[in-house]
């Protein structure tokens, strides 16, 4: 039937109630115009070191399983990342900020109060911004 074993695809989580809340969220502002698109926003990325995820397989004879193209390399713990947290505008780029514990409401409010008031007064020094966050637990 020409069917293949395959890895799923892996995609972010999204619930019933997060489609539901993206789509009135997009209805909600589907008459923007190109001045009301220009409003500050952030996110944050996290990035891997290293990453085995225990899924790698590869194809061997017997007898060759330490030959380098055979194996996989790893670190204990999963060898760490970073996460970085980035503001940006129509106007201009943010500074790139490394978060360098879990972003919590502490850290969160000291990074907005650090980094994106001076940026936010800096581009739009008449204040008529508005700036967005996803809905984040920390925020």
């Amino acid at each position: 039937m020409g069917l293949c074993s395959r890895r799923p695809t892996r995609v972010p989580l999204s619930t019933k109630h997060h489609r539901q809340l993206r789509i009135q969220w997009a209805r909600e502002h589907l008459d923007w115009t190109m001045v009301e698109c220009k409003r500050a926003w952030s996110d944050k990325s996290r990035f891997l070191i290293h990453h085995v995820d225990g899924r790698v397989r590869v194809r061997r004879l017997p007898g060759i399983q330490l030959l380098s193209s055979c194996t996989a390399g790893h670190t204990q713990a999963g060898g760490g990342g970073i996460m970085l947290w980035r503001m940006f505008s129509w106007a201009a780029l943010g500074s790139v900020i490394v978060v360098e514990q879990t972003m919590k409401a502490a850290s969160y409010l000291n990074i907005i109060a650090d980094q994106l008031h001076p940026y936010m007064a800096f581009v739009f020094p008449t204040g008529n911004v508005i700036f967005h966050q996803d809905s984040a637990p920390c925020h």
